[in-house]
């Protein structure tokens, strides 16, 4: 009797377990769920969670649909957006990235003598790292020169219009000192208003002449937030050589600045670079575009540049993870498994952000990060992402 007592409490407490671990996975399955769906056509969407999730798009106009477990349990109404499928012509390009922008950037503040003392003008006027300045005492400023020459023109205190970090315009006063070293008047601010580097053109739309690249923002190296754009261009470039990426240090695409202008850039958002390309379009293959539950765990290629004879080629990668919410950017878990590009790169290297990823002939998404102690794998942005970005952005 005391034999089937301990029996029976031990089918009870794994029973208990199987039902805690069932209720976990449940859990977070829902939480995997995405709160919207882009649909081409109606049917039944199997996405990509940790138990299997199925949601039915019917054929009339509903604005929402009922995700299912096991494509029975109702667990979560999802918002359907329909929309046409899209083709647009895929790159993996090198290409060059000139960027001015929209006021000036305050990379760094610090102190100065002034009349014997440590001073720090910017600091005490609440002028902080990252913010960027539009105009002083009224006049839009747009060059780090527009911003010199109103310092040196300055009588007394003087009126920022900025816009702070966290996206809020304010204005805040500010009195430029003489400084000990050479008379001027300064104001402990360092400011950048360009940038430029190299990374890969995703995609280009050949009925609309816009473009994508890069699948995430350029950011300042100083401060590493997004620059804001006033104007800019793309323009051609080439591979001078490769430093392979190792464990802990992120290799790189040495890359050189063409002559070639090939498109106006237009907007820097946290999805990538986009603009319109005015050089004569390339005959690259076109793919449809796939909406974010049409990629799914397993094989794919990555479309990229990495050799001294400027060519895409194609190399075999794993989608290894799935993930529908969180950042925008990173949506995609990939692992880069062909070992022409392993022996070429050591996995996935600065500047081959951007390269589009295939998966069964349709353009699924592009690479943007690298994990610095995993070379060989990253995070990818849905092509889902870069095409309908917010309009914020």
């Amino acid at each position: 009797m005391r034999k089937c007592k301990k029996a029976i409490a031990l089918l009870f407490m794994l029973s208990a377990g199987v039902v805690a671990a069932a209720l976990v996975c449940s859990f977070i399955t829902v939480l995997q769920l995405p709160d919207e769906l882009i649909v081409h056509e109606s049917g039944s969407s199997r996405l990509s969670t940790l138990l299997p999730v199925s949601v039915e798009c019917s054929g009339d106009s509903s604005d929402s649909a009922q995700a299912k477990l096991f494509g029975v349990v109702g667990v979560k109404n999802v918002a359907i957006r329909r929309e046409n499928t899209k083709k647009v012509m895929l790159a993996g390009t090198l290409f060059g990235l000139r960027m001015y922008s929209d006021g000036v950037m305050v990379v760094g503040i610090s102190d100065f003598d002034s009349c014997g003392r440590r001073v720090n003008p910017a600091k005490d006027s609440g002028v902080r790292q990252g913010d960027i300045i539009r105009s002083v005492g009224g006049r839009s400023v747009y060059t780090n020169s527009d911003f010199a020459e109103a310092v040196k023109k300055s009588r007394g205190t003087l009126t920022l219009e900025l816009t702070d970090r966290d996206g809020k315009r304010r204005s805040v006063k500010l009195t430029p000192v003489r400084s000990d070293a050479d008379g001027c008047l300064r104001t402990g601010l360092w400011v950048r208003d360009s940038a430029a580097g190299i990374g890969t053109l995703t995609y280009i739309d050949p009925e609309s002449g816009s473009f994508g690249g890069l699948g995430h923002g350029i950011c300042d190296a100083d401060t590493h937030e997004i620059i804001p754009i006033q104007d800019g261009e793309i323009v051609s470039a080439r591979v001078g050589g490769v430093r392979r990426g190792v464990r802990g240090c992120a290799g790189e695409i040495v890359g050189y600045l063409g002559g070639s202008e090939l498109g106006v850039l237009e907007s820097n958002t946290a999805r990538g670079a986009f603009g319109r390309y005015t050089a004569e379009l390339p005959e690259f293959t076109e793919y449809e575009a796939a909406v974010k539950q049409e990629t799914k765990q397993g094989r794919a290629k990555i479309l990229c540049t990495v050799t001294n004879d400027c060519v895409p080629r194609l190399y075999d990668i794993e989608i290894e993870n799935i993930k529908y919410g969180g950042e925008p950017t990173k949506n995609m878990i990939i692992r880069v498994t062909d070992e022409r590009l392993l022996s070429q790169t050591g996995g996935i290297i600065q500047g081959m952000s951007g390269s589009p990823i295939i998966q069964g002939g349709k353009f699924v998404g592009a690479v943007t990060h690298v994990f610095v102690n995993d070379p060989k794998r990253g995070y990818a942005i849905f092509a889902e992402n870069m095409l309908n970005r917010p309009d914020e952005e």
